[in-house]
């Protein structure tokens, strides 16, 4: 879990209040220096700010933002993800918290089992606040296994799982990091933007766990508050390959124009 922490950030909005807007995972391919998101938060770019220093600072990153266009609503956009290409500033100010996850930890053409070997871990709402009698800000990560449902019901949720991984939110079975016990989870508002990872069990049992980005969450479907949504991170390295040239394997799962 302290490894996809590092890579993992919360994204707030309102500066003195902390409101926690979603999530966002630090990538770096070649000399670029990616902050991947779901594109409904990164289109509130503007108003975004990432916490540093353990929440005692707050910084706005700056940079270019690529962000999917969609004609229709972001409630009907199957693809829903973005980055920002972070500027050298932004970079020395996350670098002094967090870290970049490596394109070779990116799971391209990854074939998903209907296994609970996957995880989330994002910020929701409920589990951050901002005390003004400490003047400090408090926080902790939501940490939940997963498992990929069968392709056979992507229809029902009107999706593609060439484009979309649908997994697993068990409720009553979440584990909460604050109290260190299993509980009811919570609300997953906040989560949007957070990576969905891959460990192999095997490496599990060697103690060389080192988890795989596979997708980015993009929705928590009103209709059924038992399943999360995911972009596959195919979509989001095609698009770096065809938009910034850069040197990625190519999917053979779907293709960016």
């Amino acid at each position: 879990m302290k490894i996809i922490r590092s890579y993992t950030c919360m994204l707030l909005t309102n500066y003195t209040g902390y409101k926690v807007y979603g999530t966002g995972v630090f990538i770096q391919i070649e000399d670029n220096f990616l902050l991947v998101s779901a594109s409904h938060v990164l289109d509130n770019f503007e108003n975004l700010f990432i916490p540093i220093e353990e929440g005692k600072n707050l910084f706005k990153p700056g940079g270019i933002s690529f962000i999917n266009e969609t004609s229709n609503s972001r409630n009907e956009d199957s693809v829903d993800i973005g980055f920002l290409k972070l500027d050298e500033e932004s970079v020395k100010e996350i670098l002094t918290t967090y870290k970049f996850l490596q394109d070779d930890d990116l799971a391209i053409n990854h074939k998903f089992e209907n296994q609970p070997f996957y995880t989330f871990l994002g910020f929701p709402q409920t589990f951050s606040k901002f005390s003004h009698s400490r003047n400090s800000f408090h926080s902790y990560p939501f940490f939940q296994f997963s498992t990929p449902i069968m392709e056979s019901k992507y229809l029902k949720y009107d999706k593609s799982p060439n484009l979309n991984i649908i997994t697993s939110y068990e409720r009553k079975k979440s584990y909460n990091l604050k109290i260190k016990q299993f509980s009811v989870g919570p609300d997953l508002h906040g989560l949007s933007g957070c990576g969905l990872w891959f460990t192999n069990p095997m490496d599990i049992l060697t103690q060389t766990e080192k988890p795989k980005l596979t997708a980015i969450m993009t929705d928590w479907p009103i209709k059924d508050r038992t399943k999360v949504i995911d972009t596959r991170i195919d979509v989001l390295t095609e698009v770096l390959r065809k938009k910034l040239n850069l040197k990625l394997p190519e999917s053979n799962i779907i293709s960016v124009k």
